[in-house]
Order: C-alpha cells, then structure tokens, then sequence
C-alpha cells in the first residue's frame, strides 16, 4: 500500500513549469524604409502561443508581457491578461504587438538589414503564476518562451523560427 502511495504521489504532485511554444507569427501592415533618415521599421506582430500544461492540476498566470527586440533594443511590447490552462490540457492564445523601430536602434544596423531584406528579431514572454493539485499542493512557476526568428521583407513572413526550451 506504501508502494502506492509513493507512487501516486510521485506522479501526481511533480509539479512542473507549463510549456510554451509558438505556433505561428503573422506580420501585418509592414511598412520599412532603408532611404529615409533615419531609417524605419514598423509593422504588427501577431504570435500564437501555444500553452501546454502537463501537470495534473491547473496554472493561474498572472498578467504578462511580451516583446520583440532589434539587436537587443526593445521595439515593441504587449500585455496580455491573466488566465489559467486546466491540468493536462492545452490553450493557444495570440499576442499582438505594435512594432516600430526608433532612435535608439542602431540605424546603421538596421539600413544594413533592411537592404539585405532580411531583419533578425528576437521575441520573449514570461508566464508567471501557480500551479495548484487537488487544493493541496501550490507552486509557484514560471514559463519563458525566447525565439529568435529571420523577417523576411521580400515575402512579408517570419523564417527561420529558433526557441530555446524553458
């Protein structure tokens, strides 16, 4: 009966971090200018996030944020509101971010892409809340999605999608 009892609790009480992932990145109203002084970059970033929960109770995240940097200058942030993914199951949610580039990017990087066409962006999100197993066991948890990506501003598409596992 021992036996079971630790086994039980063993599965049923590991309690892990949610993972995230991205499903897909959709660009709107990308407008760039390489000619300009100084040069532009603006657009709407629309991510999919796909939220997996395998633990056998539910994760409450709080209000999050998630942004898209250039060459490690934030260019564009969102918040996205609390909620909770039940245990064992999975909740995508897409995540909206006004991107525009300005005086504190590097210009001379961002001519550079920009005429190459091809413009490295990196996006990141943290989901911070409490995973809660039959009302007796609370974590506190969080889950961090970090991708770097290519857009490609021939096609108007993200490629090249890399993230780093939490």
């Amino acid at each position: 009966m021992g036996a079971i009892a630790l086994t039980f609790s063993l599965i049923v009480f590991r309690i892990a971090a949610p993972n995230l992932d991205l499903q897909s990145v959709v660009i709107k109203n990308l407008k760039f200018n390489s000619s300009s002084s100084p040069p532009y970059l603006n657009m709407t970033f629309i991510a999919e996030i796909q939220v997996k929960n395998d633990n056998f109770g539910t994760f409450k995240f709080q209000n999050s944020s998630a942004g898209v940097f250039y060459n490690g200058t934030l260019i564009g942030t969102s918040g996205f509101f609390g909620g909770e993914v039940r245990g064992r199951e999975t909740e995508n949610m897409n995540v909206t971010i006004k991107v525009s580039s300005n005086v504190w990017v590097n210009q001379t990087y961002l001519n550079g892409d920009l005429n190459s066409g091809l413009v490295k962006l990196r996006s990141y999100a943290d989901f911070r809340g409490k995973v809660t197993v039959l009302k007796i066991a609370k974590q506190s948890k969080v889950s961090v999605l970090d991708c770097t990506m290519n857009l490609n501003l021939t096609s108007k598409a993200i490629q090249d999608i890399s993230c780093a596992e939490n």
